[in-house]
């Protein structure tokens, strides 16, 4: 039978847990037990936690039932009620009425009996009115009667503040929700000024006040505050289904700049929230954001995009069917404008006034700010926000001594979306809230960001690549040029996404060399370098056949460079195999010297210096040369990441010699900005860093219009020169227009490597903010190419990014990720390390059996064959022991205490069999092992045998005079008498430890610190 302690066990571990549908289900289940066994208080006070559960735990609407019953057994026996019930119970009322406002389906007349009803509780508790006209507000925005809106806030400033208001974060929500309602972009920005400087705050603050001024900031000409508030408070809420109504502004404010990519990406995400949405007025507002987004994305000619994600059916507040993942993009921006006009309606039909459905044809008329291309094709970083106006008041303070609350109101929850009588209202198409004259444009350069030595580059995008034979075709016409050009660039991108080329031996017009060129860089730019070499390989008989040695030589360089490019992205030490790859590459460029000087003859130093003239030039020599220098070329990168100086440099001298006997009208770039990059390049990873990049940079103003080759070349060496010498911010500054200018050229697989050494160099800066944004994006679009190999780099990167940013949700995902992919390679090494982290970020988040099961799949990766193998998986199975009574209560962990001893004894079996040497004590491993024990024992309030093994740790830890680890266990040993209230045994270990690190060495070590706690509690 249930026991009140049960019942107390079960709200004790459900609040301590986060809010959410699993905890309410929990302190729902005690309901029914306190109602079975007839405890009043009990009853109370499982309700109380319960409507608390709900109103936190994106369930709002549920909670009025408990409420209700509450409220009426308060009526009833108010002496069921401590003073702190009490004082719940106040909040729980104050919420209950917008609740209740947001949902249409509540007749007017019974929400305005429950506002009459809170007034005269509040009255009869003594208690400021200052909650009751503010809840006021917020309903009459709900109810469409913005005059009264008005009135109700006058009142609500006039009236004191109490410990019933709301925290100084949260209550002037309401007068900004006003204002964004009536279009009074200044006093939205002035109210929220206080928080937007964090001068005060809560869990919740300043990420939900942010989120709704975005459109206030950039009405009053602060593009650079909002995208920053909107950066910022969108990690925050991003993973939170109970922020929906955030959601919706963000998207409201990215359709509005013309953000389309990242306004479509947050769409999809999210999308899935809405049959999740805690009132019609959530969904509203998302469905308000959603449609504007879709509005543009179909305005710059994406309307027959498939949406890409399915839409669930919502049942509860607006009923609509679901959608599949191939509706179009102009399909569903009339479902859901369809839909959020359905639903504004329904609130209409409740209010007797149409204020509700007037603010949304308002904003979805509404124009983006003007010069938003719609395409946001451009990466934004953080900048110096604008400044912020001189706060607006809110309301009196609080007398001295109340005691404040860190709760959202409702109201923050659930901005008032109506129309009304403030400035902007009853306009029929009101104009996009745009920066005043001279102000930047969200998408404007910053002068901090501005890069005004350099040229603009070339951005005229090649044709669209039609088809497979196309490509094949297109791509070449490009090897009949020496160099690359835009042209070569954009095809094998293009065929690397399109994944539509002819068949191996189906290539057209007898092109099969080339069509299996096409294909193998097409593979290597998806970091198949495995596929990209076979498939070289198997076409290298035919290229020798027709170019003799130099065909020969072109697959083998190309092939090197993807085994070279393979190591690098996996993290392999290479150092034994330079020497031997270096001897490889100076035999190749031997052959292609012998081959070249069999051409052209011996060196001549007095030869032109110009290109050959195309009407003298011999065909067949001008191919060899061709080739010939797009080999040396190659030959010279590879030289350049071997950090081979002399032989790189030949290559260069070597290429421009072939480069000037080919007519310029076959050069696909500048054959002076070829050479002298490839020796840039040359110099930079040879550590000559300054030298590359001054004469990278003079190549890059050579031009009044930069070619794009050039650009992209220089944006990158720059950036990796930079990153060498730590100027972090230079780095970030010459990868971010390279990421821009691959975007602008639509080239997704160069932009996706683009984004990631932004993002790298963002997070070495400790940007992290932004750094994860970057790699997001890029995770994003390498998800949606489905290229394994970038992704699992980026998730690998990303879990990085997260940990800097203390986001334990995020390091478990792209670990776990990075972890099981890691695994599928073989690379279990990394693997291992990879779910550890995923383990110990699972235990930070409170999910103990997940970390544990983390850490036993990290153990399963060890190679027991090896006695380090064993010792390891050994004390990976006892973090996965801990972490499986790691849990919230104690009652919990010993339900898991069987299982952990369970792994603990395989633990040990692993182990014991290791024999002893100079690196290893298995006295002292056994000693670890019953401190680790000990700790489990504790944590499942086993106080006896946790004093034994206490005693066993010290003993082992001391057979290697580790007297570090033994204070250690001691200290627990002294914690475990403490807890027995054991005054004379707990002092006798408090003296031990004393004793133990007597000598000076270990003065301020923590084991004394805490003796001295322990001893200070007895004396």
């Amino acid at each position: 039978m249930t026991t009140r302690e049960d019942i107390l066990e079960r709200l004790a571990y459900a609040e301590a847990l986060s809010y959410g549908p699993k905890a309410s289900a929990l302190i729902a289940e005690a309901v029914t037990w306190a109602d079975a066994l007839g405890e009043e208080d009990l009853q109370v006070a499982t309700r109380l936690a319960l409507t608390d559960g709900y109103q936190h735990g994106n369930e709002e609407w549920k909670a009025l039932a408990p409420f209700v019953w509450n409220l009426a057994r308060f009526q009833e026996r108010p002496d069921l009620f401590d003073a702190d019930q009490l004082r719940t119970l106040h909040w729980h009322f104050k919420w209950s009425v917008a609740v209740a406002a947001a949902n249409p389906k509540v007749a007017k007349d019974q929400v305005r009996r429950l506002e009459a009803s809170l007034e005269e509780f509040y009255r009869s508790q003594g208690a400021s009115m200052h909650v009751v006209h503010g809840e006021r507000a917020s309903v009459a925005g709900l109810l469409g009667l913005e005059e009264e809106a008005a009135e109700e806030l006058a009142a609500w400033r006039a009236t004191p503040r109490d410990e019933n208001s709301d925290c100084e974060g949260c209550d002037p929500m309401r007068q900004v929700a006003y204002a964004y309602r009536t279009e009074d972009w200044d006093l939205a920005v002035g109210t929220a000024v206080p928080i937007l400087r964090e001068d005060v705050g809560c869990d919740v603050q300043p990420q939900m006040m942010q989120s709704l001024v975005l459109l206030p900031l950039l009405a009053t000409g602060r593009p650079k505050a909002a995208w920053d508030a909107h950066m910022r408070s969108y990690r925050e809420i991003r993973r939170h289904p109970n922020a929906l109504v955030s959601i919706g502004y963000h998207l409201e404010y990215l359709a509005l700049v013309g953000k389309v990519d990242r306004g479509l990406e947050l769409l999809r995400r999210h999308v899935e929230w809405l049959d999740q949405a805690e009132s019609a007025h959530a969904l509203l507002t998302a469905l308000r954001g959603m449609s504007l987004v879709l509005r543009e994305a179909e305005r710059v000619g994406r309307g027959e995009e498939a949406l890409g994600v399915a839409v669930p059916a919502e049942t509860l507040w607006a009923p609509h069917p679901a959608m599949e993942e191939s509706t179009t993009i102009s399909q569903a921006y009339a479902e859901f404008s369809g839909w959020a006009r359905h639903l504004a309606a329904a609130f209409d039909a409740r209010n007797a006034n149409t204020t509700i459905s007037d603010h949304l044809e308002r904003s979805l008329a509404r124009a983006p700010l003007a010069g938003q291309d719609g395409t946001g094709a451009q990466i934004e970083l953080l900048q110096t926000p604008e400044a912020l106006p001189e706060p607006v008041p809110t309301c009196q303070p609080v007398p001295s001594g109340a005691e404040e609350f860190g709760f959202d109101s409702a109201l923050g929850l659930v901005s008032l979306d109506s129309g009304g009588a403030g400035r902007g209202a009853g306009q029929e198409n009101s104009p996009a809230p745009a920066p005043p004259p001279g102000a930047d444009s969200a998408d404007s350069a910053d002068s901090e960001e501005a890069d005004e030595p350099f040229p603009l580059v070339d951005l005229t995008r090649p044709a669209p690549v039609g088809d497979g034979e196309t490509a094949v075709r297109r791509y070449a016409r490009t090897l009949s040029q020496v160099g690359a050009g835009a042209e070569y660039f954009y095809i094998v991108d293009q065929a690397a996404v399109l994944d539509h080329l002819p068949e191996p031996g189906r290539a057209p017009d007898g092109l099969e060399a080339e069509a299996s060129s096409l294909r193998a860089s097409a593979y290597s730019r998806r970091t198949e370098y495995d596929r990209a070499i076979e498939e070289r390989l198997r076409i290298r008989p035919l290229r020798e056949s027709q170019s003799g040695v130099l065909g020969a030589v072109e697959v083998d360089i190309a092939n090197l460079n993807e085994e070279m490019t393979a190591d690098r992205q996996a993290g392999r030490d290479t150092t034994p195999e330079r020497a031997g790859r270096i001897e490889r590459v100076e035999t190749m460029l031997s052959v292609v010297a012998g081959r070249l000087e069999r051409l052209l003859g011996p060196e001549d130093p007095a030869a032109p210096s110009a290109p050959a003239d195309l009407a003298t030039a011999d065909p067949d020599l001008v191919d060899s040369c061709i080739l010939a220098a797009d080999v040396l070329s190659d030959i010279a990168g590879v030289l350049a990441s071997l950090e081979a100086k002399e032989p790189g440099l030949r290559a260069v001298a070597l290429m421009e010699r072939a480069w000037l006997n080919v007519p310029v009208e076959l050069h696909a770039e500048d054959m002076r900005d070829a050479v002298d990059m490839a020796r840039a390049e040359i110099l930079a990873e040879c550590g000559e860093v300054v030298e590359a990049c001054q004469l990278a940079e003079e190549v890059m103003r050579r031009h009044d219009i930069m070619p794009l080759p050039t650009a992209l070349r220089g944006r990158r060496l720059l950036g990796v020169a930079s990153m060498e010498v730590d100027q972090y911010e230079e780095a970030v500054k010459q990868f971010r227009e390279h990421a821009n200018t691959t975007m602008a050229m639509g080239m997704p697989f160069q932009t996706i490597a683009s984004l990631l050494n932004l993002g790298q160099a963002l997070g070495v800066a400790e940007r992290f903010l932004e750094s994860a944004e970057v790699l997001e994006t890029a995770l994003s679009r390498a998800t949606s190419l489905q290229v394994p190999g970038m992704t699992l780099f980026i998730h690998q990167f990303l879990a990085q990014v997260h940990m800097g940013l203390g986001e334990h949700e995020g390091v478990l995902e792209h670990s776990l990720a990075s972890a099981e992919a890691l695994e599928s390679a073989g690379r279990l090494a990394a693997a291992k390390e990879a779910y550890t982290n995923a383990a110990t970020a699972a235990g930070n988040l409170d999910d103990n059996v997940q970390s544990s099961a983390l850490f036993q799949r990290a153990a399963a990766l060890e190679d027991v064959s090896t006695d380090l193998g064993r010792i390891e998986k050994g004390r990976m199975l006892r973090s996965a022991a801990r972490a499986l009574v790691d849990d919230l209560t104690v009652a919990m962990a010993r339900s898991r205490l069987d299982d952990a001893l369970a792994i603990m004894r395989q633990s040990q079996d692993t182990f014991m069999e290791v024999p002893d040497s100079e690196q290893y004590s298995m006295a002292w491993e056994q000693g670890d092992w019953h401190d680790d024990m000990s700790w489990i024992l504790w944590r499942a309030d086993e106080t006896a045998q946790a004093i034994e093994h206490c005693e066993a740790a010290v003993e082992g830890y001391m057979s290697t005079d580790d007297r570090n680890s033994a204070a250690r266990s001691l200290c627990l040993l002294a914690s475990l008498h403490a807890d027995r209230d054991d005054r004379e045994a707990a002092l006798a270990v408090c003296a031990r430890v004393r004793e133990l690190l007597a000598h000076p060495r270990w003065e301020g070590h923590d084991a004394l610190a805490y003796v001295e706690t322990v001893e200070d509690a007895f004396s």
